[in-house]
């Protein structure tokens, strides 16, 4: 009995030694080698080339990221994020440059690229059967799933940061469709027509951080009205044209071409408050 308890134990150990073999191994095996193994984190610059059109944005203090060219404006720092796990991206395949018909794979002249720090990535186009994006670094070809070129492909706004205003921003002044919001004397917010000061309050609130849905390029429509944010430091107040409130509330800025997609109820809050 006692032998054959040995011979037990010793059997289950050979074969939980022969599992986690074949699993780590497996596991291994089955591991795609990344792109890149630049640390997302070491990524300080990103500069955009598609169709001729440049993009350039950086990182800023706090870790946020600005949009430098072709205007200076907060980025939407989710999906910057998204755009930098490229660097990183599982590769499925990787052949040499000289094995392969540039042309047959959109890289002989790539509409589209991005630079991150100094890694240039040349995006080609996808193949029809597995669905994979081409791309080429430096002297090789490389294939990964194509999640990325959406979003460098995209307009501007989709990268353009949802808030309204910068977020280390101070309002000074509201200059509303239905009134006037400043501060008096003593410093407290007030406004020009009879409005509790808790409401003033909450549309200071509102402005500060308040989010668009959406940021597209900006689309000529009747303009509907027009607001002026008034920022501490700043000479030139931010102006926004009102020019849809059905079934949302757009904001325009032409002057920068975008503009600022909201829900209704925004309206009430941001533009007219009671």
């Amino acid at each position: 009995m006692y032998k054959n308890n040995i011979l037990n134990l010793v059997l289950f150990i050979v074969v939980i030694s022969l599992a986690s073999v074949i699993y780590f191994s497996e596991e291994k095996d089955t591991e795609l080698e990344k792109l890149s193994p630049v640390s997302i984190e070491a990524i300080t610059s990103i500069t955009i080339q598609h169709n001729q059109n440049t993009l350039t944005i950086s990182k800023q203090k706090n870790d946020q990221w600005h949009i430098t060219q072709p205007l200076f404006i907060a980025a939407n720092n989710f999906r910057i994020n998204s755009i930098l796990k490229l660097v990183n991206a599982p590769v499925h395949n990787k052949y040499p440059v000289t094995k392969i018909d540039l042309s047959s794979i959109g890289l002989d002249a790539p509409a589209t690229s991005i630079m991150l720090n100094d890694i240039n990535i040349a995006f080609g186009i996808t193949n029809p059967a597995t669905k994979l994006r081409y791309l080429r670094i430096g002297e090789f070809i490389y294939t990964i799933e194509d999640v990325y070129y959406p979003l460098l492909s995209s307009n501007l706004g989709t990268l353009v940061s949802l808030d309204l205003l910068p977020k280390t921003s101070r309002i000074e002044k509201l200059i509303l469709v239905n009134q006037t919001i400043s501060r008096d004397t003593d410093g407290s917010w007030q406004s020009n027509i009879d409005i509790s000061a808790d409401n003033v309050n909450k549309t200071i609130d509102h402005w500060q951080h308040d989010q668009a849905f959406g940021v597209h390029s900006y689309l000529k429509r009747e303009q509907l009205g027009e607001v002026f944010v008034y920022l501490e430091n700043q000479q030139q107040p931010i102006n926004y044209l009102i020019t849809d409130t059905d079934p949302w509330l757009i904001l325009a800025r032409p002057e920068i071409g975008l503009e600022y997609h909201l829900d209704i109820e925004a309206y009430d809050n941001l533009i007219t408050p009671q």
